[in-house]
Parts: C-alpha cells; sequence; structure tokens
C-alpha cells in the first residue's frame, strides 16, 4: 500500500474528503520526522510500533565498479520496532 493508497483508505473509513485524508498523513508523518531530527529519543504510537533513531559507525566499504575502497561515514537512520498489539495482529491466524 502506498500513500495514495493510504489516503483513499483513511477518507473512505472516516467519511472525510481525500485533501483532508493526505493533509492528516502529511501533518502525523511531519510531526514524527520532526520529533525524530529535533533529538527526540522516540516516538511511541501504543499498539502499533516505536521510530527510534540509531547511530551507525563509519566503516570502509568498497565501490563495486571500481573495486576501490571508500569511506562511509558515520550516520544517523530511523528504525522502526512493532509494538505488541501489530504483532499479534499478524499472527492471529497461525494460531
Amino acid at each position: 500500500m502506498n500513500k495514495a493508497q493510504l489516503t483513499e483508505k483513511l477518507a473512505e473509513q472516516c467519511n472525510i474528503p481525500k485533501v483532508r485524508a493526505a493533509l492528516y498523513i502529511n501533518t502525523l508523518v511531519d510531526i514524527i520526522s520532526d520529533a525524530l531530527v529535533s533529538g527526540e529519543q522516540k516516538v511511541t504510537i501504543s499498539d502499533f510500533g516505536t521510530f527510534t533513531v540509531s547511530q551507525r559507525r563509519e566503516f570502509t566499504g568498497h565501490n563495486p565498479k571500481t573495486r576501490s575502497q571508500i569511506r562511509v561515514p558515520a550516520r544517523r537512520i530511523p528504525v522502526f520496532r512493532a509494538g505488541k498489539g501489530l504483532k499479534e495482529s499478524l499472527n492471529k491466524d497461525l494460531n
């Protein structure tokens, strides 16, 4: 499911215009992104999951074209960990 499909589904289920649904989705994504960028340790949505930032250290990689070594700088990456409710929903048909 992509963002447009998610927007349509939200609009349909909440009986709101697609423009308003898109605004809500964009606002939620912006709030989560801004919180993580500004140094918030984590953003948790109960029963859905937690968004955090992980620090990757610098390492030496290889350019696949030239096979030369390159330095890959340290960086921060976003991480999502599914919550208990989401995990249970995914596995309830397996039991």
